[in-house]
């Protein structure tokens, strides 16, 4: 059978399938995406849909079929207040960054988070406790945790194993019939590291039957593609992530991914999948038509897309770009190889390879990642500097991504207290502090990026800002100099209270039944990961 044929035959097969059980739209207006399954984030893939909620809170958010609710979750990051449900089917759907849930089991949250005296909470909810029908009622639309904006984040999970699945192709239909665009084409030397060079762009012409390239020559005998592409769907201009593409070469397919499902402990080989370097430096999403050596994820099929050329034979290639319906855009091109050009790598600096342990160390720092850290080999450069608050040591730098966590020892005897030392790092505009552990003049942190590294002597407490008091609640905010805050915890009147600090920064208190008429007593008190502490007094009158 033709591979086209075959292509066709899933598609159709796919698409009958999907259609076999249809859902409502879990939104209490009319069905329209902000984001798919699949789209390209930072270090993640984005794992559901998002529904437009009009650029505004409060919608009504029903379940999709009958069920009960199993979990419920409350973080200041993540998915903010979500709400896991359970059906017979063995579909478990989730509905995050949600305000307030159905009165019946806000008040059941509530009664568990002043039991455990926590605001943030994960529970698993006791099965049938709080069943649920097709299209009832369970929460109002927000703009709680990671959330950017108000919409509600969407997902269908298989209940036993926890893959994650495209709700598009399980249930879910948005009319569409615009086939995705392709904006350009990449080509890579794959005798280099993908992080040791620059891409090739190779210019697109678009035309009735798709899209043309120039016929391209490579001085290499193995190249591998990229492409930055995007999916429209019909009457909308929002640019939403692709579901699969395929590669062919002489009419043979080589190569295919496909956003099916994801489970979440592979998300983060999204990095893999793009051009990571190249988006880190400011450039487009490209998304590798090939498999990196380090890269250990489903969404791949068939072989590795990499392209062994022999010298001035032309091959014909072919990329289709496709969406969950069968909408499709094609681009045909021919490439011709040469011999692979000679690269040289600097003397005394180490080569770091995926798949095997790499380890660095001096007299002053060392670290070790684990054979899956890696996607591709690259050159390690080190190197120190000295700056008016103590030595930066530069671990490579950001643009070589780290899949897998790992523990930096930098070497330093002269804090007198080792218990407040914590490490540093940065690398362009990101930052992140982490506490460490101290041995034998070592202090130890964990992290997951390459870049630039140093310790901090914290001695400085966290602020809290003036409360702010209103009828119905109380506010401040709580900074601190290495952001992230350890110990948190507020009384009124010598009993605890439940307030929340959604995004990591806002401490909210609505009052309820322990905020008694006439004066009342708020006392605050909080720490940071090096154990400085501050607390605050607040008395008012209600």
């Amino acid at each position: 059978m033709k591979p086209s044929v075959l292509f066709f035959i899933c598609f159709l097969f796919g698409g009958m399938m999907a259609q076999s059980q249809s859902y409502p739209w879990p939104v209490g207006t009319r069905p329209e995406l902000t984001a798919n399954f699949g789209e390209l984030r930072s270090n993640h893939y984005h794992m559901g849909l998002d529904g437009r909620t009009e650029r505004r809170e409060n919608l009504d958010i029903y379940s999709i079929e009958e069920g009960y609710v199993s979990r419920v979750k409350i973080e200041p990051w993540g998915y903010g207040r979500s709400i896991y449900i359970d059906h017979p089917n063995g579909i478990t759907t989730v509905y995050a960054h949600l305000n307030d849930f159905y009165p019946e089991l806000e008040a059941w949250v509530r009664a568990r988070q002043y039991e455990a005296e926590s605001w943030k909470i994960d529970l698993t909810v006791p099965a049938g406790l709080f069943p649920v029908k097709r299209k009832q009622f369970i929460a109002y639309s927000g703009n709680t945790g990671g959330s950017m904006g108000p919409h509600l984040h969407f997902e269908m999970r298989n209940t036993q194993s926890e893959v994650v699945l495209n709700p598009l192709k399980h249930g879910f239909h948005i009319s569409d019939k615009t086939p995705p665009d392709i904006l350009r084409l990449a080509v890579y030397d794959r005798n280099i590291s993908t992080y040791e060079q620059t891409p090739r762009y190779i210019p697109l012409v678009k035309t009735a039957g798709g899209y043309t390239a120039q016929d391209v020559v490579v001085q290499s005998n193995r190249i591998s593609f990229g492409f930055t592409s995007y999916d429209r769907y019909t009457g909308s201009t929002n640019q939403n992530g692709i579901y699969g593409a395929a590669l062919f070469v002489n009419n043979e397919e080589q190569c295919r991914f496909t956003m099916d499902s994801i489970h979440y402990s592979h998300t983060r080989y999204l990095n893999a999948h793009i051009d990571y370097k190249t988006k880190l430096g400011g450039g487009p999403y490209i998304q590798h038509l090939s498999l990196l050596p380090g890269h250990h994820h489903h969404i791949y099929s068939g072989g590795d897309g990499i392209l062994k050329l022999q010298d001035n034979a032309w091959q014909d290639v072919k990329i289709i770009v496709y969406d969950p319906v069968g909408n499709q855009s094609v681009v045909r091109f021919k490439v011709r190889g040469s011999a692979a050009s000679s690269t040289q790598k600097k003397m005394g600096e180490p080569v770091f390879h995926p798949n095997v342990l790499n380890i660095f160390e001096n007299e002053n720092v060392r670290f070790y990642l684990p054979e899956k850290a890696l996607y591709d080999s690259f050159q390690f450069k080190y190197n120190v500097l000295s700056t008016p608050t103590g030595l930066v040591h530069q671990l490579h730098n950001g643009t070589v991504p780290v899949h897998e966590f790992f523990n930096v020892q930098i070497r330093d005897v002269s804090f007198p207290k080792p218990e407040k030392v914590v490490m540093h790092y940065y690398f362009g505009t990101r930052k992140k502090y982490a506490p460490t552990s101290y041995k034998d003049g070592w202090y130890k942190a964990s992290f997951r990026e390459l870049g630039n590294f140093k310790l901090i002597y914290d001695t400085l407490s966290p602020v809290i800002s003036t409360v702010s008091n209103t009828p119905s609640r109380l506010s401040f905010t709580i900074t601190d100099n290495a952001e992230d805050l350890t110990n948190f915890r507020a009384t009124l009147n010598g009993q605890w209270i439940l307030v929340s600090f959604d995004k990591g920064k806002n401490f909210v208190y609505k009052k309820d039944d322990r905020c008694k008429k006439g004066l009342n007593t708020l006392e605050i008190y909080v720490e940071d990961m090096a154990g400085n502490a501050s607390s605050r007094t607040f008395t008012f009158n209600h």
